[in-house]
């Protein structure tokens, strides 16, 4: 065990955490930590708890007040208050678990903009981190240079810079948990030395109230252990007192094997989310999506029609009350990880590449503004006469004419453009000849690509297996007429 892991629990047993031996802590150079099974667990298994008093947050920091005084929530309270903890070294409270921290998480949001411009572009993120950073050295110029040089506390101004503030946020983005209301979020020791892995939950983490000794549960997940003496889930070291103001539990939600590695689940993320937030991707992960902005949508519009024709379409579009999703001043349409384009898409470009369809629902709109979803589409089937013989749950299908599925396909190219010049297959040989270990920025970025990438393969797949029904269909229709 390595000298940072037996402090670690030095501390951990001077602050009242109670913690199972049947789990392992593993200290790796190549991966960091990790902590596996010495034993089998089983369902239902306590195997920590954790006073929430040393949890690092808001309400516990040593500068709270000054944090309150200066109207600070959130994270950017949270940052404040971990940046002081980290300035006072050895005397900080946390010592012993803030010795174990890198000095920042490799997020993006610390990437320099010509890593974020170069290994990004194209991608989910790229935008996104651009504006992060801004957004943030905003807030660090609004709230944290101010109080710094106003100097409440005998405090170093050099541990409050811009610099230690994008640290601090990369740590807080990774490893953070919501406690409570009380608490909001915090770090949590102990909790954020679980790796994550999609479907793959062994732990999930609760809280308990002593004060009305029901249990709650709330969205985070956590474990963790001890392995001084033989291996067993009942065997705990306690050294805690009663804690007025409660305590996380860990509890078991699934078998892990002896040996295996347990892990924590940091929620259903794909890719984007996951390196964003974390630092890191998982090849193949089942929840990667691709999404194609409005203004990508409207600029080919543009390409082939008057800009009087595309507003009149997405103006009737806009008062049937559909939209795309939203995110800061962005709005877009999500394909899926099969390469399924979301309904909002296909309804915008069957309004506006079917000029009959167009009309009959502009004569009928007034009476659809009110009407909810089902009313729509049936509405909507009703107005295409060759189709009128689909149920509901055969919409799309009707939305897939062979018109609308050229678009999704010259929309995936418009989508994949934003990439650069490399194909998918050149990206796919720079991920096989790249080592995570030594080129992680690179490698992880192209995860994300390949990943994206494949998903608008599959949007064009998608179209082209519905243009070659719709053909079918024509064609038997046309024999059946002779």
């Amino acid at each position: 065990m390595s000298r940072r892991l037996r402090a670690f629990k030095r501390w951990m047993k001077s602050h009242g955490f109670v913690y199972s031996d049947a789990l392992e802590f593993v200290d790796s150079i190549d991966s960091g930590f990790s902590v596996r099974a010495l034993c089998d667990l089983k369902e239902g298994d306590l195997v920590a708890t954790i006073p929430k008093s040393s949890c690092l947050t808001i309400r516990t920091s040593g500068i709270s007040s000054v944090i309150d005084d200066a109207g600070l929530g959130g994270f950017l309270g949270l940052a404040m208050a971990l940046m002081y903890e980290r300035s006072l070294g050895a005397a900080s409270p946390w010592e012993g678990y803030l010795q174990l921290l890198p000095e920042r998480e490799c997020v993006p949001l610390v990437w320099s903009l010509e890593e974020v411009d170069k290994l990004l572009v194209g991608t989910e993120l790229h935008k996104i981190i651009i504006e992060d950073k801004k957004f943030l050295y905003e807030d660090w110029k609004e709230y944290i240079e101010p109080l710094i040089q106003s100097r409440p506390l005998e405090i170093d101004p050099d541990s409050f810079g811009i610099e230690q503030y994008f640290s601090a946020k990369s740590l807080i983005s990774s490893r953070s948990f919501q406690i409570d209301e009380y608490h909001g979020s915090g770090m949590v020791p102990l909790a954020d030395m679980f790796n994550h892995k999609t479907g793959a939950e062994n732990v999930h983490f609760t809280l308990t109230s002593s004060s009305s000794g029901s249990d709650d549960d709330i969205d985070a997940d956590i474990f963790y252990a001890f392995d001084d003496e033989k291996p067993s889930v009942k065997n705990f070291t306690n050294t805690s007192v009663s804690d007025p103001i409660g305590t996380l539990e860990m509890i078991v939600v699934k078998e892990v094997e002896a040996g295996g590695e347990v892990f924590n689940t940091y929620g259903s993320m794909g890719n984007a989310a996951l390196l964003h937030r974390y630092g890191f991707t998982e090849p193949d992960n089942p929840y990667n999506i691709v999404n194609i902005d409005l203004y990508l949508v409207r600029r080919w519009f543009s390409s082939s029609y008057s800009n009087r024709y595309v507003r009149t379409r997405l103006g009737l579009w806009r008062k049937l009350n559909y939209s795309g999703c939203t995110s800061q001043n962005s709005e877009y349409f999500e394909i899926s990880s099969d390469g399924e384009p979301q309904m909002e898409l296909l309804i915008l470009l069957y309004i506006f590449l079917s000029e009959n369809i167009y009309q009959k629902l502009d004569s009928v709109v007034d009476s659809l503004i009110e009407a909810n979803e089902d009313d729509k589409m049936i509405k909507l089937l009703e107005l295409t006469k060759t189709d009128c013989e689909h149920k509901l749950e055969d919409f799309r299908e009707v939305l897939l004419t062979d018109n609308v599925c050229q678009a999704l396909i010259s929309l995936a190219d418009v989508r994949e453009s934003l990439y650069g010049l490399t194909s998918l297959q050149e990206d796919i040989s720079r991920l096989l000849n790249c080592c995570e270990l030594m080129e992680s920025k690179l490698y992880h970025s192209l995860v994300l690509r390949v990943g994206e990438r494949k998903i608008l393969a599959k949007l064009r797949a998608y179209a082209c297996n519905h243009f070659r029904t719709v053909k079918r269909r024509r064609g038997r229709k046309s024999s059946r007429r002779c």
